[in-house]
């Protein structure tokens, strides 16, 4: 028997709606992460790699679709990690272990920022690489348009992996995005 592979994607954002997108190719997109983001297309590989793999990738998605890139940020890298170790020990949510959508961001000093938002995926063996999760936000209003908000100025990743979920080769992921002038 094959062992069921999952990919499941959720986000929340603080952030009013900015207008719609210009029209883009969601598979070109894709396409160019692949060819321009060393490791996007495997989920194999330390974390130190997967997680320059998405921020990468983040950027060439934002940039296929007439965007600025966004920044890497320490203290957004930090309430991620926060984030995806509650989510860990909780479940998968935004508010795991009943903590408020904020206290992560907070904790971690990003606090007060215009606006916020963050976006939660895990997957099983390779549908958790970079190229899938990208995919896979894509795919979903929600976390497209958190993904694709053109006012974000800053990037913070964090990658978890093993088992969890009761499921075994997951890769959690969570982006959070933000601006704070």
């Amino acid at each position: 028997m094959g062992v069921a592979q999952t990919l499941t994607a959720i986000a929340l954002g603080l952030v009013a709606p900015s207008g719609a997108f210009a029209p883009a190719n969601d598979g070109s997109a894709l396409r160019a992460v692949a060819a321009e983001c060393r490791g996007a297309t495997t989920a194999a590989g330390d974390a130190h790699s997967k997680l320059e793999a998405m921020s990468c990738g983040v950027n060439v998605v934002r940039r296929s679709f007439g965007l600025g890139v966004v920044h890497e940020s320490s203290r957004l890298d930090l309430s991620s990690l926060l984030k995806a170790n509650a989510v860990r020990r909780c479940g998968f949510s935004h508010t795991p272990c009943g903590i408020a959508f904020t206290q992560t961001f907070s904790r971690a000093g990003y606090l007060p920022a215009r606006s916020i938002a963050e976006n939660l995926a895990w997957g099983q063996r390779e549908r958790g690489s970079p190229l899938r999760t990208l995919g896979a936000w894509l795919a979903s209003p929600q976390l497209r348009a958190n993904l694709l908000e053109p006012r974000w100025q800053d990037l913070g990743l964090a990658l978890q992996r093993g088992s969890m979920f009761g499921r075994s080769g997951v890769s959690l992921w969570v982006l959070q995005l933000g601006r704070r002038r």
